[in-house]
């Protein structure tokens, strides 16, 4: 399934509930059965950088796939990060580098979200970016 794929199926699932507040909390319901990081991930290596709210981001590039795992501070920050690595997980570099989400706003979730949260999202984005763009494969 391609990244855009996932994230229709994901706007998808949660438009049919009838307000934002219900949105985000099934992001944060299904965010509480995602593994969160072991305390040796959470090193300083981890942590994207301009966070307010702590923000660890494992990556790892295996077979032309980038590997992305989450984990933050705030439940509501982790819920937003952790679906963002969730959706770009084990997808091309490319394919990352290619697609924006759109989720946030899609879902009413991005104007009601306080700038800290749009700001660590903003930030796992552009980290998770980078990574896939330095793993991408050069174009001819």
């Amino acid at each position: 399934m391609t990244v855009a794929e996932r994230e229709a199926a994901l706007i998808a699932d949660l438009a049919i509930l009838p307000s934002w507040q219900e949105r985000l909390e099934e992001l944060l319901r299904r965010d509480r059965r995602r593994p969160g990081l072991s305390p040796a991930e959470r090193a300083a290596a981890a942590r994207v950088p301009g966070c307010l709210s702590r923000v660890w981001l494992v990556t790892e590039h295996t077979a032309g796939r980038c590997r992305f795992r989450c984990d933050a501070e705030a439940p509501a920050v982790r819920a937003l990060v952790g679906t963002l690595a969730a959706l770009y997980d084990d997808a091309a570099a490319a394919e990352i580098v290619a697609h924006e989400p759109t989720f946030l706003t899609a879902l009413g979730l991005e104007r009601q979200l306080t700038g800290t949260r749009r700001d660590a999202f903003a930030k796992t984005r552009d980290a998770l970016r980078a990574f896939a763009a330095a793993h991408a494969e050069p174009r001819a």
